[in-house]
Order: structure tokens, then C-alpha cells, then sequence
């Protein structure tokens, strides 16, 4: 019987094993960074006598090391391919390229996202206490920021897919990995609505106000109609197929592509 070259539980557990080991402190001078940050901010606040008091007022920090922190993090997921040394040691590792690629995708969405979340509700307690001490009064623990009918679990969709992206860029760009990653996004947003604004002059001409006034490949608005404007929009299982799309398909897809882009690496 043929050993297994591409996922073998045990094997996965040694190399998540020495991966950690090999890691921790960085991972722990990471975790005490995450919540320093979290800290500041709400502290410089109580400091000035500006305290906030409701939990909604300091959700933007959260969002902002969420996002800021997490992709950050996840780009420096393959620094060790920088270095040519490092990089052959990496790849000569007794595991599969499967076993480094999942290990490192645990670590920087299920750990990172656990630890954060630890760091998060940490800071959330010392600044309430803060506040109480200084203010006499507590946060309002409002958590509307989480309820899902106000669509704000989007905002967790976007993080998932972002983390693709800049995993990609991880594998993808070896050196300045983050920075290179947001100057491919931005182009290739540039390029997204250059497609689009030629569509549009293709199937309207000169009716549209301008190009930027209408939603890539979802609304355009021309002019004529009743109130001197008309809206085309496309219709709504176009929609669905999209946000099915953009929820559920791209960050896969992603995570695939990096996947085999690592496989590509070589000594």
C-alpha cells in the first residue's frame, strides 16, 4: 500500500506541532501587540474625558484591527520564502505541500480569528471597568453591531474573502507581500469599472451622465424618462447568483488557486 503524499492526519499533526513550537514567540508577541492596540485607542479616549458609552462607539476599532490585524498577518504567512535558506528548509520539510498550506491556513483564520477574539473581549472588559472607575458609569453592552438582520454579517464575508486574497498574495508575492497585494486590488478595481464603463458606452452611448454614476455590471443610470433619468438594473436572480457567488464561491476558489501556487514553489 502506497503511503499517502498528500494528507496524512499524523504527519499533519507533527508538522502543526513543530510549526507552533517554531512560532510562538512571534505569535505571542502578536497576540499582547493585538490587544495593546485594542487598548489604546478606547484608553486615549477615557484619558481625554471623551468615554464612550456605548459599545457601538468603539466597534470601528474593532472592525479596524479585525480587518487591518488579520490581513496584515496573513501576508506574512510565507515570509520565510523571502529567504532563500528559510525557503528550502520550508519546502524540504517531511510533510506534504498540502499539510504546510492547511496548517498555515488554520493559523491565520481559526487562530488568528480565536486569539483576536480573546484580545477583543479582553480589552472590552478592562476599558468597562476603566469606565466605571473614572466615570462612574459602565458601557451599554448594545450588541447591535452582530445582529444579522442589519446585514452586518457581510462585513465577516468580506474579511473571509480579503483573507483569500491576501493569502494569495502570500504565496504569490514573497517579498512586501501586504503592500503589493493592496496595489493588485487597487488595479484590479481599476480594471473591474474600466470593463464596465466600456460596456456601458457600448450599450447606452452617450445617455449615461457619467461613467461613475452607476453600479459595475448591477445599475446604470441613463438619461430620459419621466424624471429626466432611467434605471437599469439587472434582474434579481442575477443578484443572488452574485452574492451566492461573492458568500460562498470566490474565497474557495482562492484558497485553491494559493494552494497550487505553493505546490508551483520550488528549491
Amino acid at each position: 500500500m502506497q503511503p499517502n503524499n498528500v494528507l496524512d492526519f499524523r504527519r499533519l499533526g507533527y508538522y502543526f506541532q513543530y510549526h507552533m513550537l517554531a512560532s510562538w514567540k512571534p505569535y505571542l508577541l502578536g497576540a499582547f501587540s493585538i490587544f495593546g492596540l485594542l487598548m489604546l485607542i478606547p484608553a486615549f479616549m477615557l484619558l481625554t474625558d471623551n468615554a464612550p458609552r456605548h459599545l457601538s462607539e468603539v466597534v470601528g476599532v474593532y472592525y479596524f484591527g479585525l480587518f487591518f490585524g488579520g490581513l496584515l498577518f496573513t501576508s506574512m504567512a510565507f515570509n520565510d520564502l523571502s529567504n532563500k535558506e528559510k525557503g528550502s528548509q520550508f519546502l524540504m520539510l517531511p510533510a506534504s505541500h498540502f499539510e504546510k498550506f492547511f496548517t498555515i491556513f488554520l493559523v491565520t483564520t481559526v487562530g488568528y480569528l480565536l486569539v483576536y477574539h480573546i484580545a477583543s473581549y479582553s480589552a472590552l472588559l478592562l476599558l468597562n471597568r476603566a469606565s466605571i472607575v473614572r466615570h462612574q458609569a459602565g458601557l451599554l453592552m448594545d450588541w447591535e453591531f452582530l445582529d444579522l438582520q442589519d446585514g452586518h454579517i457581510y462585513i465577516y464575508f468580506a474579511y473571509i474573502f480579503l483573507h483569500a486574497v491576501f493569502l494569495l498574495g502570500a504565496v504569490s508575492f514573497v517579498r512586501l507581500a501586504f503592500i503589493k497585494t493592496l496595489v493588485a486590488i487597487l488595479l484590479c478595481i481599476g480594471g473591474f469599472y474600466l470593463v464596465n464603463t466600456l460596456f456601458v458606452w457600448i450599450l447606452f452611448g452617450r445617455n449615461t451622465p457619467t461613467p461613475f454614476q452607476n453600479v459595475p455590471f448591477i445599475l446604470v443610470g441613463t438619461f430620459g424618462g419621466k424624471f429626466k433619468t432611467d434605471v437599469f438594473i439587472i434582474s434579481e436572480r442575477m443578484i443572488d447568483s452574485y452574492v451566492f457567488i461573492a458568500k460562498y464561491v470566490l474565497a474557495p476558489v482562492l484558497w485553491t488557486v494559493a494552494y497550487f501556487r505553493l505546490k508551483d514553489k520550488e528549491i
